[in-house]
């Protein structure tokens, strides 16, 4: 256990070795908003970024280069005051978090010229001020007297350090490793749950939108099965009107043109309804259809992870959106290696794991005679089996593609599954669809167990 200003006095020590006498070239805003300077030391540069927001602070030096951002006042004072400038010493303050660099530089006229950057590393109250002979030149963080008057900081003001706190803290180190190393992993464990926190968000997002795509759609259906109902009663209108034509003779002359007017009406609603009848199993269908897209869309964000749920989110996004006939097509490529299986058979497995792996392996990697795998009903993986040869692939390798259609589904944890294959020639995209919702025909069925690896002895792992 370390406490926190044998941590810091550490930090300094580790910088003095690595960057003592490394000149700074530029400071500026990482990508990710971290301020950081650009060394440049024994020919290669560094960059030594400080994270005041993180939980605590953290300085860490990493490989890189400055982003180009809009950069707020302190960051231009900061690049303005330190280039050219070489560090020449690091040190801390005992029982505190507060790391001071010290940075000079000579004239032409060989005028010395100093300056400290202090970096408070205080959890909630971080800082990097910038100072020259006791005097504040900038500040990341700027507090005038009327909003701190214990400890005002502002340029022009007088630099004073924070106040030493009573117990210090410890952190949960080994005596000889490196700091700089200790806070990189530290760094990297929170990106990682920032990482994981961002996806849940995003997560929630996409099933919301989901939720309320199927609602618009369940709402739609009832309105169809109501306009349905009404339509079933057509031939009462139809009576009706033969009705109202029977009994004109009995009306008097001046009540006839109105009657006529009725009957006639009653028959256009009739022939209406009856006209309505194949549009409303069309549109029921294509509703249907629908809601078994916006069913493989909710498994497929449940499923994907970070690097395929901009994928996933994409075509959810096209989900009941009209396709631009004029724009021109979406070129699908993935981004990363296929999830690859070779059997001993001579048998080469692929399998889709997001929307748009799915529709460029059936509809650009696939070859017609491939055979292409899809759990019944059920929202699946596409899964391609081929072969160099041509040849029919033997049943084991049937069996082994069918189990991983199963296992990559949200039938994944069931004992058994249906899984329908067919020849790739016989899959087809639904029109105006999301990538990776297809219609096939001419299908078999395997029943299997759903399995990871069903091979694991008999074959290897495409890279």
């Amino acid at each position: 256990m370390l406490t926190d200003w044998v941590l810091i006095g550490r930090l300094a020590d580790e910088l003095k070795f690595r960057l003592r006498g490394a000149r700074v070239e530029d400071a500026g805003l990482l990508p990710d908003g971290r301020t950081a300077l650009l060394f440049r030391t024994h020919g290669e540069r560094a960059l030594l970024a400080v994270d005041l927001y993180s939980s605590p602070p953290m300085v860490t030096l990493e490989q890189g280069e400055l982003g180009i951002l809009t950069e707020p006042g302190f960051v231009r004072a900061l690049a303005r005051g330190l280039q050219g400038m070489v560090l020449v010493d690091a040190a801390a303050r005992r029982n505190d978090r507060l790391l001071r660099l010290t940075f000079a530089a000579r004239s032409r006229f060989g005028v010395g010229d100093s300056l400290d950057l202090y970096l408070e590393l205080v959890p909630r109250f971080g800082n990097v001020v910038l100072v020259k002979d006791a005097t504040v030149v900038a500040a990341s963080k700027e507090f005038s007297p009327s909003e701190n008057p214990r400890r005002p900081v502002q340029a022009g003001s007088p630099y004073f350090p924070p106040p030493i706190p009573e117990n210090p803290r410890t952190l949960d180190a080994q005596p000889d490793g490196s700091v700089l190393e200790l806070f990189a992993r530290e760094r990297d464990r929170q990106l990682a749950h920032r990482g994981e926190e961002r996806l849940a968000v995003r997560r929630r997002a996409a099933l919301k939108r989901l939720a309320e795509r199927e609602r618009k759609l369940q709402g739609e259906l009832e309105a169809l099965a109501e306009k349905r109902r009404r339509a079933a009663g057509r031939d009462e209108l139809r009576a009706q009107g033969e009705a109202v034509y029977a009994t004109l003779h009995e009306l008097p002359a001046s009540e006839r043109d109105e009657a006529k007017e009725r009957a006639a009406g009653l028959f256009a609603e009739y022939r209406r309804f009856a006209k309505m009848l194949p549009h409303l199993d069309v549109r029921e269908s294509t509703i249907r259809l629908s809601l078994e897209a916006v069913e493989t869309f909710r498994w497929e964000t449940e499923r994907a992870a970070g690097e395929d749920f901009d994928a996933v989110v994409s075509a959810i996004a096209e989900l009941g959106v009209r396709p631009d006939r004029r724009a021109p097509a979406r070129t699908l490529r993935r981004k990363r290696a296929p999830l690859e299986f070779r059997t001993a058979h001579g048998s080469r497995i692929v399998v889709g794991r997001s929307p748009l792996e799915n529709a460029d392996l059936t509809f650009r990697v696939a070859r017609p005679n491939d055979l292409w795998f899809h759990t019944q009903r059920i929202p699946g993986a596409h899964v391609i089996l081929s072969r160099d040869d041509r040849a029919d692939a033997p049943p084991e390798d049937l069996e082994a593609a069918a189990a991983l259609a199963a296992f990559h589904s949200r039938a994944r944890a069931a004992a058994t599954v249906a899984v329908d294959y067919t020849l790739r020639k016989h899959v087809r995209k639904q029109r105006a669809a999301a990538p990776g919702l297809v219609w096939y025909t001419h299908a078999k069925t395997l029943v299997v167990e759903p399995r990871e690896d069903p091979f694991s002895e008999r074959a290897t792992m495409g890279k």
